[in-house]
């Protein structure tokens, strides 16, 4: 045994009884970790006992302490109801002090307490009413048992599991050790007693040494766990064994420019600048400069002319004639398609198979799902023999081998640059049904504006969403975290 075992072996010895962990390190004279590491080696040696404990505590949550401080909504309700006699819900409201997520909750279990009533008044206009006298329920007299510190008993679980359905306690688990001495620990701390733990360079250098006993090496002592070395970012990681894959489908990577001219990102994809089919993008319009330059006016006049009439498609196209200043604004790309129009314009080939990362913007109310910026995965493959039916061949196989779906389907959508359009959606495995993206068959007006003489299937795919069901992340905020410890975690 080492020194802090020997401490807590005497202190358990002179209590005569059960220390909680505390109180052998206060008799000790060691820090409650030091207590918690001595007693495992103790107990392995069954020289003490020990006891370990959970107890549930229950309390008071925010809204639960208001509740307790200020009476339940149900009751403010009936106490200006009570003053009011009978009155419009918004008057008795308003007499209450309640907000609207505070009414639904005093109507909801007003009524079911049957305290209040519907009724008509003299006007013809719905009431209330004061209906069963309002005696104080069970459940607020614990919730000011809980604000008084008083712990709830076994015939509480009742009322403690509708109290916390409303939200209005918390629940935590506090754990406790306490640990006595066993018979043989008196004689082993003798023996041990006698023992040195410590090799002094004053024992070396009188040589008293060879006439000490020493205290055994316990060799079989647990290896302290390897520091967390550094590692590549979980995300990082994700989106790295989806472009391994890609590459060894055969699959070339392209880049785009994070800042687009609307030319790119919607003009050259057949999108029109004043019909609804533009608010499928909202974006974030680049302040200074506003506005980029077109290298290729004969590429303009194309797409203008596939805006204007169709071209040589046979389509009629959106019959408008294109403003060159709308084309050349500058915004914060949208989404990812306006890699595969540049592209196709400058890099045209077939056949080609080709992907592509992009980060793009959009304006969104921030939550757990969405964001203003956020990652598309898209590509196109290109052959003068490529069909609808190829292109969900191949969206199922790039499902299986790129995702490890378990299933795939497909349903029928509409976008502005691809005919027919179907949405792709895959079963993961422990996950569920989920959609991934969209994909088609790009439309004859957009690929004609770029020269482009052979089919393309192209597709546009949430990698957000899919690396959030794949790594089990709840939070799509969280896919770029650089807390540690949930980095660790994964």
């Amino acid at each position: 045994m080492n020194d802090n075992e020997l401490k807590v072996l005497k202190a358990l010895l002179d209590a005569h009884g059960y220390l909680s962990a505390g109180q052998a390190a206060r008799e000790s004279g060691l820090e409650v970790s030091a207590v918690q590491s001595a007693l495992v080696t103790l107990e392995k040696m069954k020289l003490a006992e020990v006891r370990r404990e959970e107890k549930k505590l229950i309390s008071l949550s925010k809204e639960g302490e208001r509740y307790a401080r200020q009476g339940t909504p149900e009751r403010r309700l009936v106490k200006a109801l009570r003053e009011l006699k009978e009155a419009p819900l918004e008057e008795v409201s308003a007499n209450a002090g309640l907000d609207g997520n505070e009414e639904k909750i005093a109507l909801q279990w007003a009524f079911r307490n049957k305290w209040v009533k519907n009724e008509r008044g003299n006007d013809g206009r719905a009431v209330l009413s004061l209906g069963a006298p309002a005696v104080e329920t069970r459940e607020e007299l614990l919730l000011q048992a809980l604000l008084r510190g008083k712990h709830l008993g076994a015939a509480d679980a009742s009322l403690e599991a509708i109290l916390r359905q409303r939200g209005l306690v918390s629940e935590k688990v506090e754990k406790s050790v306490s640990l006595k001495a066993l018979p043989p620990a008196k004689k082993a701390l003798e023996e041990n007693a006698a023992l040195l733990g410590q090799l002094t360079p004053q024992m070396l250098k009188d040589g008293s040494w060879r006439n000490a006993r020493f205290r055994e090496y316990g060799l079989e002592t647990v290896a302290a766990p390897l520091p967390q070395l550094a590692r590549k970012h979980v995300y990082r990681e994700f989106l790295e064994r989806m472009k391994t894959k890609l590459v060894g489908m055969g699959f070339r990577e392209v880049r785009g420019s994070l800042v687009e001219m609307e030319f790119w990102n919607m003009d050259a994809l057949f999108m029109p600048q004043d019909h609804p089919a533009r608010d499928i993008h909202d974006v974030f319009k680049i302040r200074q400069p506003r506005e980029g330059e077109i290298p290729d006016e004969e590429v303009f006049k194309a797409v203008h002319s596939a805006h204007k009439g169709g071209d040589s498609t046979g389509s009629r196209g959106w019959r408008y004639p294109m403003s060159k200043s709308v084309s050349q604004s500058l915004i914060l790309r949208s989404h990812d398609t306006g890699i595969s129009a540049r592209n196709l314009f400058y890099d045209f080939r077939s056949p080609d198979r080709v992907f592509f990362f992009a980060h793009v913007f959009r304006p969104d109310e921030i939550d757990w799902k969405h964001f203003i910026e956020f990652n598309q995965l898209g590509g196109y493959v290109t052959d003068e023999s490529m069909s609808f039916r190829e292109m969900l061949g191949y969206l199922k196989t790039f499902a299986v081998e790129v995702f490890g779906a378990k299933g795939v389907r497909f349903l029928p959508t509409y976008y502005p640059f691809t005919e027919p359009s179907v949405t792709l959606n895959v079963e993961i495995p422990g996950k569920g049904w989920a959609e991934v993206g969209g994909a088609g068959m790009f439309r004859p007006e957009m690929l004609c504006a770029l020269g482009v003489k052979h089919p393309v299937i192209a597709w546009g795919l949430g990698i957000d969403r899919l690396a959030m069901l794949t790594l089990g992340i709840t939070d799509i905020r969280e896919l770029n975290s650089h807390k540690i410890d949930f980095l660790r975690s994964r």
